[in-house]
């Protein structure tokens, strides 16, 4: 059985793009002094054994270190 031109055109263009790694940085998303703030509030309400306090707050620090040092920022 033949495979049509269209889907072999799209197998071969879409399997070249799934191999090539990206080599952009993530962007770290900005806080104002008042963002910062309110959310430093907020997080003092959470239990510190919790996930969002204990676990993923400290995920989330260090993804945007990464970030940064992908960028070569300080």
């Amino acid at each position: 059985m033949r495979m049509p031109l269209g889907l072999a055109l799209l197998m071969l263009s879409t399997a070249g793009c799934a191999t090539a790694p990206s080599s952009a940085c993530p962007r770290e998303v900005e806080y104002s002094a008042e963002q910062q703030k309110r959310a430093a509030e907020e997080l003092a309400g959470l239990p510190r054994d919790g996930m969002v306090r204990g676990v993923m707050m400290p995920d989330y620090g260090r993804l945007r270190d990464q970030a940064r040092a992908c960028r070569g920022a300080t």
